[in-house]
């Protein structure tokens, strides 16, 4: 871990040996980052990391030295004394026991999340080497690090457990969260919305990943407008994106009019989806559920003329907004989607992937 940390998975030393299996924890391990919002590869650098250092052993011991941990964290340092910045204060401060895997995975997150060790360079890698190395030097600042075999460790976790060929997590969305006052749209009207989604899969996304309606799936949506694909997929990715990269999906909520214009409250649900291939939440962690994107929306009658505003909320939130209804029925509450680490969890696109938030009934 620090700078006199050489203790490997029960050695006096690291030293380079051949493996080809993973360690008893690197799929929770794996998960719990994947889950924070972290894609495939960075999670499985950690991962390779944790594995080299303790073989992801919460109760690891380095022999004959300072290292404790899955992190090999040093005694004297961050395991029991670094000021704001260390695995005893903090599981004191969680309640929980300090000998946890939970707690370790816990306190790496806390502390590159809060503290830094190198998170956003971690966070601007685009493979599995390079999150590797990322990790280890700004976060381990190991001393003789066997980078090679931390390297090998991580793309044997990212072969067992990441292979998620379409999966996303959320980024940001124009419209209120559903766990707010549901916002207001007249019949007639057209509101501007979108939503940013951060590509965790190992395929890139094009012209067939599509913002498709569910709740139930390919559900005809009252709101479609005339910029929809179609009435049960509001937008499509243009061009395409990368493994890594944030991908926007744009449209409009447009108001009913004529004998489909019924007020009430709407939840619309969407999901993601590689047209003719599979839905996001149908491959493994890829993610998000069918119900975690969500617009909750109070349809009102429209203007005497017919047209709408482009000032209809009445949450005094940006002008992005939408909504819809679920298959026409009004409802009265939903869920929205959230950040990892937030947390936690678009799209919460991690997906492993996300944090939901229940409006009341």
């Amino acid at each position: 871990m620090d700078l006199d940390d050489t203790g490997g998975p029960g050695d006096t030393g690291e030293t380079e040996q051949a493996s080809t299996t993973a360690f008893a924890n690197d799929q929770a391990a794996f998960d719990f980052f994947v889950a924070k919002g972290l894609t495939n590869f960075q999670a499985a650098g950690i991962v390779g990391n944790l594995d080299q250092e303790s073989g992801v052993n919460p109760a690891s011991v380095q022999s004959g030295g300072p290292g404790r941990g899955i992190a090999q964290w040093s005694v004297g340092g961050r395991w029991d004394t670094s000021a704001n910045d260390n695995a005893t204060s903090y599981a004191t401060s969680q309640n929980e026991a300090r000998g946890s895997l939970k707690l370790q995975l816990e306190f790496i997150y806390y502390e590159l999340s809060q503290i830094g060790y190198g998170f956003t360079d971690l966070k601007a890698t685009t493979n599995v080497t390079d999150a590797t190395v990322a990790f280890m030097a700004k976060y381990e600042i190991c001393g003789n690090c066997i980078q090679t075999q931390r390297v090998n460790y991580a793309k044997a976790v990212l072969a067992a457990y990441g292979q998620i060929p379409y999966g996303a997590t959320y980024v940001s969305q124009s419209w209120p969260l559903a766990s707010a006052p549901a916002m207001t749209v007249k019949c007639g009207e057209s509101v501007a919305a979108n939503i940013v989604l951060k590509n965790t899969g190992t395929k890139a996304w094009n012209s067939s990943t599509a913002l498709g309606t569910t709740g139930p799936r390919d559900r005809t949506s009252i709101f479609a407008g005339a910029d929809w694909v179609a009435p049960n997929r509001a937008a499509q990715i243009s061009g395409t994106v990368a493994p890594g990269a944030n991908g926007t999906f744009t449209f409009a909520f447009d108001g009913p009019t004529g004998a489909a214009c019924v007020p009430g409250t709407y939840a619309e649900h969407f999901g993601i989806v590689q047209d003719g291939t599979a839905w996001f939440s149908d491959t493994g962690d890829g993610g998000p559920a069918d119900d975690v994107i969500e617009a909750l929306i109070d349809l009102v009658p429209g203007d005497n003329t017919g047209s709408g505003s482009d000032t209809g909320s009445d949450t005094g939130s940006d002008t992005g907004g939408g909504g819809g209804s679920d298959a026409g029925t009004a409802q009265s509450a939903g869920c929205n989607a959230g950040g990892a680490s937030g947390s936690g969890s678009l799209l919460i696109l991690g997906f492993a992937a996300l944090i939901r938030r229940r409006r009341a009934s």
